[in-house]
């Protein structure tokens, strides 16, 4: 490549490259700020991620590459890394520079990238990250000596306080106007190996005595005068019995913290939805443009976003238990249960990123280099309780279940349920796994080598984008597909609209009532309940709730729903609630616009004393068709999260599903055996606790 001019020309692209947990994203962060374009690779879902930036006049685009051991690719992750350093990705500009970021606590390791990077022949740069973590570990590098032994910019960065960032920046334009020669230093040293080893290994071997070699008094390592803090910590999370135990109790802490800190912002949220609902009622004119806006947008977003302060606390505490390294630990817990049930410890990453949403978690899964354990993975993925999910549980344990202590005080029933709903899917995913590993997927699992981070703050910065990020997705999840979704389940709920047909219901119903109070018995202890109905409908509110309810039976929606019924009554649910899991296959989280938009009767019940949202008092009082029987208990309650935490009610998952494996017979396959085991799961439920409760 011949040297660029020395004045400022088009932009030079740069490609930054890195094992993974070397502070590569915070490096790029520093340099680029925001990214300006984040998307996918073409032809693959790999993440692509784009900056741009001006340092002395000159722009310079940085390419954020996966994160990768070796350039010999084993996973669709690392091909595109090489794919992209070697001008092999249609649409991706090859790069002119090359910034490998090493972690100087290990910079053995790191190297073996760096020097594969160096025979590419590209300019290159070495960012030394973690220097300060080296530093307070005893490390010393001699980076000017290591800078000419290699032939190329060895830059120390700290990249949280942005020191060595600006002498980065002017490392790459020095390097594009006189790169050097790649090192000579490996030939001998592959000479040396024995030719009975495989091309890989030989490699392997030569290229870190090479190492070796070169760090030979370029590193230096002072012990320190105790043991670190963070080891001693380290001892106590990852041992076997007490970080389960410490594990545990973070996970609950968390999960009530969620309920009693998102409270307040909670109640007020709802309290302006119902003020908003209330003027718009009153500025529209009594009719199907009311009902649309009222009953269809606002009862289906105003569902939603009332949970907005709920997933802000989830991701908050997330964020911070990631930013400080104890997910890490987390992981090296996680491994010995993973490979008790026949996956890798590769898989744990993936699977831990589906708790926010299964679609990442499962493009994850292409740093698995197992194809066994890479499809394993993906399958089960989808049963982690992802953020969608969530808002199904808030409610439901909110509404139906007994805010009482467990214990101690501060430990309430519902943060227990809303664990043992996240547990519910890790427990399945696991016997799943298992079975499968058993069966269709026998082979041993990859072995899961792991370096732990260390201890560091959270950056705050980091944290809140992480927070933004997860509340801006949700929320436009509510501004689109839910507003969409409500609308249609309002159209679909409402039409066809015939008053005939419905004061022959109400007439029909009411003869039934009177036909069947003259035939009870003076004592039968059902008489009292049918006298109250069959009073309610000589008011004015009885009369109107019951026409409603007969509008809605007659409806497109309400015909599926009876369509359907015979199949969710032994779950407990009624029609209505049939036709709410329907109309959540788009995305799990539309089952709150639904039920708001369909439980949508006036007729919320004014004795409620424990008050809560409009959408929560309308399910409370909600009540079987003829009869005062309530729909909701806690069984009920119980049978629908348990089927919302298995079901695979999410379309974009199983494209996703479609688009990592090429074939879609595991679509098909991951949504029948999920909908099978939501629906035993949840008849179980409902069964075993309606016989517990008598």
């Amino acid at each position: 490549m011949s040297p660029p001019p020395d004045g400022p020309r088009a932009a030079i692209v740069v490609a930054l490259v890195g094992n993974p947990n070397t502070g590569k994203s915070t490096l790029f962060s520093a340099l680029a700020g925001i990214p300006t374009r984040i998307g996918n690779y073409p032809g693959v879902t790999v993440e692509e991620k784009i900056g741009r930036f001006t340092h002395r006049g000159q722009t310079i685009e940085l390419i954020d590459l996966p994160g990768t051991y070796s350039l010999v690719p084993k996973s669709p992750d690392e091909q595109v890394a090489v794919d992209v350093l070697r001008g092999r990705l249609p649409g991706v500009p090859t790069p002119d520079c090359v910034v490998v970021v090493a972690d100087a606590t290990n910079l053995e390791r790191n190297l073996y990238l760096a020097t594969q990077a160096l025979d590419l022949g590209m300019p290159t740069v070495i960012a030394l990250t973690l220097s300060d973590v080296a530093a307070e570990k005893g490390i010393t590098i001699d980076a000017t000596e290591l800078s000419r032994r290699l032939g190329c910019p060895v830059v120390r960065v700290v990249a949280p306080k942005r020191t060595g960032i600006e002498a980065l920046a002017d490392a790459v334009l020095a390097v594009m106007k006189s790169p050097a020669l790649p090192p000579q230093g490996l030939g001998p040293h592959l000479a040396a190996v024995e030719a009975r080893h495989e091309p890989a290994a030989r490699e392997a071997i030569a290229r870190y005595a090479w190492i070796e070699e070169l760090l030979t008094g370029v590193v230096q390592r002072q012990p320190p005068a105790r043991r670190p803090l963070g080891e001693r910590i380290d001892d106590l999370l990852t041992h076997r019995v007490w970080g389960t135990l410490v594990f545990a109790a973070t996970m609950l802490t968390m999960f009530s913290s969620i309920f009693w800190l998102a409270t307040p912002l909670m109640d007020g949220i709802s309290a302006g939805m119902d003020a908003v609902s209330g003027w718009v009622e009153g500025l529209l004119p009594e009719g199907a443009i009311r009902s649309l806006v009222v009953d269809g947008v606002l009862a289906g977003v105003g569902g939603v976003v009332v949970f907005v302060p709920q997933i802000a606390m989830l991701f908050l505490f997330v964020a911070i238990l990631e930013g400080c390294g104890y997910l890490s630990r987390a992981a090296f817990l996680m491994d010995r249960l993973l490979c008790g049930v026949g996956l890798g410890g590769k898989s744990f990453i993936p699977l831990l990123s589906s708790f926010a949403c299964a679609i990442p978690g499962i493009m994850a899964a292409r740093t698995i280099e197992n194809p066994r354990d890479r499809l394993l993975t993906i399958l089960v993925a989808p049963l982690m309780s992802c953020s969608a999910r969530l808002p199904v549980y808030l409610l439901l344990c909110g509404a139906f279940v007994p805010n009482v202590a467990v214990g101690v005080s501060w430990l309430r029933l519902p943060a227990v349920v809303l664990a043992g709903m996240y547990a519910v899917g890790v427990v399945t995913a696991a016997l799943v796994a298992l079975v499968l590993s058993r069966t269709i997927f026998r082979g041993p699992p990859q072995p899961f080598v792991m370096e732990l981070p260390g201890w560091r703050w959270p950056r705050l910065e980091v944290v809140l984008e992480r927070v933004r990020e997860a509340v801006w997705s949700f929320l436009q999840n509510a501004g689109t597909l839910i507003v969409a979704v409500s609308i249609v389940i309002w159209a679909l709920a409402s039409y066809p609209h015939s008053e005939p047909a419905i004061d022959a219901e109400v007439a029909t119903h009411r003869t039934m009532l009177t036909t069947r109070l003259a035939d009870l018995p003076p004592d039968d202890p059902d008489r009292a309940d049918v006298a109250e109905e069959l009073a309610s409908l000589d008011t004015d509110d009885g009369l109107a709730a019951a026409r409603r309810g007969a509008a809605q039976r007659q409806s497109v929606l309400g015909r599926m729903g009876r369509l359907v019924e015979p199949l969710v009554r032994p779950l407990g649910w009624d029609w209505r609630l049939g036709c709410a899991a329907i109309a959540s296959f788009p995305a799990r989280e539309v089952v709150l616009g639904t039920l708001a938009v369909i439980y949508n009767l006036g007729d919320i019940d004014p004795g409620d004393e424990e008050g809560g949202t409009a959408l929560v008092r309308r399910l409370r009082a909600a009540t079987w068709d003829g009869t005062n029987r309530k729909v909701f208990t806690l069984p009920v309650a119980l049978s629908i999260m348990v089927f919302f935490a298995l079901c695979a009610q999410c379309a974009s998952t199983l494209v996703v599903i479609g688009r990592e494996t090429s074939s879609w017979l595991w679509p098909v396959v991951t949504f029948t055996y999920m909908t099978v085991l939501a629906w035993l799961a949840a008849f179980a439920t409902y069964q075993i606790g309606t016989w517990l409760g008598g």
